[in-house]
């Protein structure tokens, strides 16, 4: 599973919400979205401008965790019986 760090980097480099969505000509509510919904995957155009604005790879805005579908092949927890 994949999870956005926007939230992370934004916070490192001091930059708001309000600067990336002008600088980044992303929509406001969209950025909000990026910050508040770590599990969100917006566009590839939406990863790149922010990603281009922030000057790193596309690739640092995500991060790999393991999510709950991961923990077995089905999906659910296997059961003691």
């Amino acid at each position: 599973m994949l999870r956005l760090r926007v939230r992370e980097i934004l916070r490192e480099r001091g930059i708001s919400q309000g600067r990336l969505s002008r600088e980044a000509n992303v929509p406001i509510n969209l950025v909000r979205r990026l910050v508040n919904d770590k599990h969100y995957m917006p566009s590839s155009l939406t990863l790149w401008k922010v990603a281009r604005y922030l000057k790193v790879p596309m690739e640092e805005l995500l991060e790999e965790v393991e999510g709950p579908d991961e923990e077995t092949a089905n999906g659910h927890q296997d059961e003691a019986e």
